[in-house]
């Protein structure tokens, strides 16, 4: 063997021991991937955990909505608009009282005019609970309910000027009979339109 050959051999020798073995490697990328691996069971769990808890905020939302539509008037009592209608209630009761006594002399239209105003009071019960069930805001925001009610207030001054006009310019005063009729029609026909108008399709705008 000639010296070429014996100093190739050896510098094939020498270049070899710096290569790593693929036994190594082979190593190095299992242990890698091993890492890399989840576990199936911790993903089902976070998964399970994330709809439990996307669930309880839904029915929590739900049950805040539901309980802010039955008590969306119980905190009106709290508030200063709340305490000034209760504190007037009983006040006007009592002066429609003394109003009504022959004494007074007040026509019989006027003073239905005044007991009528009650029945503007008592539609904006029920108005403002359809416009914050159905349409989610106040009455005053709901148009076709907010002037239908207001349209009762007309109906009450309408009775009282025509009751006082009539008592102070005619010797007979005017039968309060037919426009006491035309005034709880045009009331029975308010409960009925709001009623039936959300039914109907009516906006709140």
């Amino acid at each position: 063997m000639s010296l070429s050959t014996i100093a190739a051999l050896s510098l094939v020798s020498a270049t070899m021991g710096f290569v790593p073995t693929p036994h190594i490697a082979s190593r190095t990328a299992s242990t890698v991937a091993t890492n890399l691996v989840i576990d199936p069971s911790t993903v089902i769990d976070t998964t399970a955990t994330v709809l439990n808890t996307g669930t309880e905020m839904l029915s929590s939302v739900a049950a805040s909505e539901s309980s802010s539509s039955l008590l969306s008037f119980a905190d009106q009592g709290q508030n200063l608009a709340g305490i000034f209608f209760q504190a007037s209630l009983l006040p006007y009761l009592t002066f429609l009282y003394f109003l009504s006594f022959r004494g007074n002399r007040i026509p019989a239209l006027g003073n239905f005019g005044w007991q009528f105003l009650l029945l503007f009071v008592l539609s904006t019960i029920p108005g403002g609970i359809i416009t914050k069930s159905v349409y989610g805001s106040s009455l005053a925001d709901c148009d076709w309910l907010h002037g239908s009610a207001e349209a009762l207030l007309t109906v009450t001054n309408i009775l009282i000027v025509l009751g006082f006009k009539s008592a102070m310019t005619q010797e007979e005063p005017i039968s309060a009979d037919k426009p006491r009729l035309l005034a709880i029609g045009a009331f029975i026909l308010w409960v009925a339109a709001a009623a039936a108008g959300p039914q109907l399709g009516f906006e709140g705008h």
